[in-house]
């Protein structure tokens, strides 16, 4: 059986103790140098290199001849570990409960089994691994897509997976619970929170949960919604994506473009009307401010390595600079042109505010609470008086 491979890169945020101790059980063991890398993250986008060891070091070049430009590539790019995929699933399947035999990659997809939940029956378990290609990660997940009256499934990788918006919204879609094995690794161990992972039974949401438990998370048409030891159910909708992006990451300011365009249906045209100035100078200057205020924040996420929240910042200063280049002619001069920018902020507003009356319907604390950290506007941002972190 062929055995996964796993990059260096994707273990920057594992917890060091747990990964000396997966090496120690020969669960991870250290292998050749990868011959071929996925671009760094830092790059502009392009084809994956080809790895060179040069006496200035590991070097990264489009194709076998091409060494005019080429990148300098660090030890962490092109190191790599191959997982014994029977001896960690051996141990996810004994500390998890999870009824399975057997075990094998089906292009980074691996079936761990069945897992019985008290009050919900029974959910299939698969693992996924390696998953710095957001394309092939949703493959899988569409692979494993389910109808909302179908068993549950749940698709475990070794950290969060970062999506873009779209992205985000392809997973959704298909049914596919997402989890990470990062939060149970850190005590030392591979068994993981199923009820907060599957959420609670659907009939009467019986699960008791800390008052300090907090979860939004999709279910096929539903979205189960913990707040304050108290669960519910909200019908899906946009808004309910909306309000997602935002919990993910508290006080990140996002400008509502980003949002709709991560939920929009691409085969549809938007019509385009007269608005005048797209925008007016104020608002340039606003643009223009929080754009260098992104690329500095991008520097420290990338010097930080979270790849994840630089992404996500990469995500907002592409729309503003589009949003901008749009905006403006030759010279700066502005530009008479539709109301893309003023329709995004009143979809998106309209959107949230639908979606906050049908949670005040089943949850009037949580409402409150989102009403009052939810800032609408064409720039969003979720701020709450008190810290507060959401699985999602």
């Amino acid at each position: 059986m062929k055995h996964p491979i796993l990059r260096s890169r994707e273990l920057e945020h594992f917890p060091e103790q747990q990964l000396r101790l997966l090496k120690a059980e020969g669960i991870l063991r250290e292998t050749t140098r990868a011959t071929e890398v996925p671009r760094p993250q830092n790059l502009p986008p392009g084809p994956d290199l080809v790895v060179r060891s040069t006496t200035r070091g590991w070097i990264g070049v489009a194709d076998d001849d091409d060494y005019v430009d080429s990148v300098r590539l660090e030890e962490a790019d092109v190191r790599q570990y191959e997982i014994s995929v029977g001896r960690l699933v051996d141990r996810m399947r004994c500390e998890n409960g999870i009824d399975g035999s057997h075990a094998a990659s089906h292009d980074g997809l691996v079936p761990l089994g069945q897992k019985a939940i008290d009050g919900l029956g029974t959910v299939d378990v698969f693992l996924s691994t390696p998953n710095e290609d957001e394309q092939q990660f949703l493959a899988r997940c569409q692979r494993l897509q389910r109808s909302p009256a179908s068993q549950k499934v749940v698709l475990l990788t070794p950290f969060g997976v970062s999506l873009s918006p779209e992205g985000r919204r392809i997973a959704d879609s298909t049914g596919v619970i997402l989890a990470s094995l990062a939060p149970a690794a850190e005590s030392g161990s591979l068994a993981l929170d199923w009820p907060a992972i599957v959420g609670s039974p659907p009939d009467g949401l019986a699960t008791e949960y800390p008052e300090d438990h907090h979860i939004f998370r999709r279910q096929g048409k539903t979205w189960l919604v913990v707040y304050g030891g108290r669960p519910t159910s909200v019908p899906h909708s946009v808004g309910m994506l909306h309000i997602c992006y935002l919990l993910r990451e508290p006080g990140r300011h996002v400008h509502a473009l980003v949002l709709r365009q991560g939920v929009a249906d691409r085969g549809k045209e938007t019509a385009a009307g007269s608005a005048g100035e797209m925008l007016d100078q104020d608002a340039l200057d606003e643009y223009r401010k929080r754009t260098d205020e992104l690329r500095r924040e991008i520097e420290q996420a990338e010097a930080n390595n979270d790849i994840g929240r630089a992404g996500r910042l990469r995500e907002e200063f592409d729309a503003l600079v589009a949003e901008i280049s749009r905006a403006t002619g030759l010279g700066g001069r502005k530009r008479k042109a539709t109301d893309d920018r003023e329709r995004a902020r009143q979809a998106v507003s309209a959107a949230i505010r639908r979606a906050l009356k049908a949670i005040e319907t089943e949850h009037k604390p949580l409402w409150h609470h989102l009403r009052n950290g939810i800032k609408l506007g064409e720039v969003l941002c979720y701020q709450p008086g008190k810290q507060v972190t959401w699985l999602t």
